[in-house]
């Protein structure tokens, strides 16, 4: 199954204002039900200020996708700076903690301490500064978020 990934959001630490996009891949709704979850969770733990988000099956839908497609090549002419997003596979992860607070407390609980790693990406968004909507690029503006997924 193909999605759309719409989010948009407030980064205080920067004053900016940013639009993120991009497609994925699943192989039940649930499972990308769960990927978004996942995805949103480590944006709050970056304490950013989610303004909208959205996302969309568009794999069964051909004139859709096909649109979507415009529209995403449209958005990627119009990115300024890129998120890094970084995947760890982790034990019953609690998604309102670090991917560092998780490992600790699981030591110290006597758990299964440690993390996969797996994928990185670099996904191009548009950042522009929040009062005056001017473009803010990659040489001013970084930004990751650590996706923790379940071990299974």
């Amino acid at each position: 199954m193909e999605y759309f990934l719409e989010l948009k959001f407030e980064d205080s630490n920067y004053n900016a204002l940013i639009h993120f996009a991009t497609t994925f891949l699943t192989n039940s709704e649930a499972e990308g039900k769960l990927f978004v979850e996942e995805l949103l969770s480590a944006f709050q733990r970056r304490k950013v200020m989610i303004l909208s988000y959205s996302y969309n099956r568009i794999d069964n839908n051909p004139e859709l996708r096909e649109r979507m497609y415009e529209y995403h090549d449209f958005y990627l002419n119009r990115a300024t700076a890129s998120i890094q997003v970084e995947q760890f596979h982790v034990e019953n992860p609690n998604q309102e903690k670090s991917l560092w607070d998780n490992l600790i407390g699981k030591f110290f609980e006597g758990e299964d301490s440690t993390a996969n790693i797996g994928n990185k990406y670099e996904i191009p968004v548009r950042v522009v500064d929040k009062k005056t909507r001017n473009p803010i690029n990659s040489e001013f503006y970084y930004f990751s978020v650590e996706q923790l997924i379940p071990k299974g």
